[in-house]
């Protein structure tokens, strides 16, 4: 028979000061995971909206009727929809079943979203957008599951720049499916069916390798976070924190802003001048249109001067990054001030990005892995939160970009059906771009500076809340005393 006295100080051993090696094959198996999905996730902005609409246009039914293509706006919002419904079920489903199996859950619900979305798109298109819908699902199941699994191996000294390096699941995997979209898709012979397939194909390795690499820490191996899945009364009184509830709707402000930039960025750079874009090709654009929203990729960095930096300190990095990112909303399209813009938008992805998720545990770090995935999930919902708005307040920006853009992209297939070749593509968008600049066809900066320097500005008021008090910085929890001694029996 055990001794009950033993496993209560086994449980309460002190939390390793060093990181365990183990600890990092796991950081990547989860990070691999994450990246996976959102290979599956953004592929139409790798392959570019047009061609997947002339794809439809040939292959569904449906969109025989153009005014059917306005059905095309759910393809990227259903997945953030998803995933603000799945986001606080998450936490439970972490506490439930434990980090490791439900990442692989949210693998495996990946994997038949994208199935699901492969089956039906050339069929039944509304069957397709279920299997994005299911796919947001998976996503805010490995979202917050994922960066717990990083929790319970990494301590204080190190969990910072762990989680950063976690962070960057989603700006690399834009960033590379933007570069080999394109590739891929020709590999699958531009057929949208195989190429989703191939995605389900990745999902599945990925999820099979996390499985077999990842494990739980051991008892001489464990951070400060426990892996001890406590009930959701034990941990609720951790959440009293005005601190944590600012970091959250900062964060809901921070994704508006990043998502408003990634979504609308390639697009503008591919707009002639004449309309107010860059004029650039698409392989340029993608490239460096990818590379910018990769900046997120820097995270690293940002962890580590998060770790570097004083505990009662630590919320400066963020009210630096979010004062980066009103600087960056002030510049974005505004074809005078895009180089100030990149150096402005890398700079507060650079940190926002590193440092929100790791002060999640430094307000609850006492309620184990139960209270990090429930504040996790809570800032899972304000990340699709943002994103979701992004789409609708930023529409009207939207249409005149696009239509902007579509004159090169009209020109160039203009050019092709004529049996003109690339050389050519330059004088027939000059011409094109002359004519739509004198039908009022050009982008409106302005559009995009109203929609986001003002809910800038309120994240950067948000961000000054985030300040622990003494007690926080002293090494405390977000509770009172008498809470947290409910929440220890």
């Amino acid at each position: 028979m055990s001794n009950p006295n033993a496993a209560v100080a086994a449980r309460e051993a002190k939390p390793v000061e060093k990181t365990p090696s183990y600890a990092w094959p796991c950081l990547i198996t989860s990070v691999l995971a994450g990246i996976a999905l959102v290979f599956a996730w953004q592929w139409l902005p790798g392959i570019t909206f047009p061609v997947f609409k002339n794809w439809l246009a040939e292959n569904n039914a449906l969109f025989a009727n153009p005014a059917n293509f306005e059905l095309m706006s759910n393809v990227m919002g259903l997945v953030p929809i998803g995933a603000l419904i799945m986001a606080l079920p998450a936490s439970y489903l972490v506490r439930k079943i434990g980090p490791k199996a439900a990442t692989v859950a949210g693998l495996a619900l990946g994997a038949v979203g994208t199935a699901v979305s492969a089956v039906f798109v050339g069929d039944n298109f509304y069957a397709f957008l279920v299997g994005r819908f299911i796919l947001g699902v998976a996503l805010a199941t490995t979202i917050v599951a994922g960066p717990t699994c990083v929790s319970v191996w990494f301590p204080d000294a190190t969990r910072g720049r762990a989680m950063a390096i976690w962070s960057i699941w989603a700006p690399v995997g834009i960033f590379v499916i933007n570069f080999i979209g394109n590739n891929v898709f020709e590999m699958a012979g531009s057929d949208m069916v195989a190429f989703q397939w191939i995605w389900v194909a990745v999902i599945v390795v990925f999820a099979v390798i996390f499985a077999i690499v990842f494990r739980e820490p051991r008892e001489n191996e464990r951070s400060q976070v426990s892996p001890e899945r406590k009930s959701f009364k034990e941990v609720l009184p951790f959440f009293k924190s005005r601190q944590l509830w600012c970091l959250i709707l900062m964060f809901a402000i921070y994704n508006y802003i990043n998502y408003g930039f990634s979504q609308y960025l390639k697009t503008w750079m591919q707009t002639p001048e004449l309309l107010g874009g860059l004029g650039w090709d698409a392989a340029a654009a993608g490239l460096w249109g990818g590379l910018i929203c990769a900046c997120g990729a820097l995270a690293p960095i940002g962890g580590l001067i998060l770790d570097k930096t004083p505990r009662d300190k630590k919320y400066l990095c963020v009210v630096v990054g979010i004062l980066f990112l009103a600087l960056a909303s002030a510049t974005f399209s505004q074809v005078t001030f895009f180089l100030p813009y990149v150096v402005f938008f890398c700079a507060g992805n650079m940190l926002l990005n590193a440092c929100c998720r790791p002060l999640v545990p430094t307000f609850v770090f006492k309620g184990g892995a139960t209270a990090v995935a429930f504040g996790l999930s809570f800032l899972t919902l304000g990340q699709y939160a943002g994103q979701m708005f992004t789409s609708y307040v930023m529409h009207p920006f939207s249409d005149t970009l696009t239509a902007a853009s579509n004159v090169a992209i009209e020109a160039k297939q203009a050019v092709l059906a004529s049996g003109g070749t690339p050389a050519d593509f330059g004088p027939a968008i000059a011409q094109a771009a002359q004519e739509a600049a004198a039908a009022g066809i050009h982008v409106d900066p302005m559009l995009a500076v109203w929609a986001l320097v003002p809910v800038s500005i309120v994240g950067i008021l948000l961000t000054f809340g985030v300040k622990p008090s003494k007690k926080q910085a002293a090494g405390a929890p977000a509770a009172k005393p008498a809470d947290e001694a409910a929440a220890q029996h």
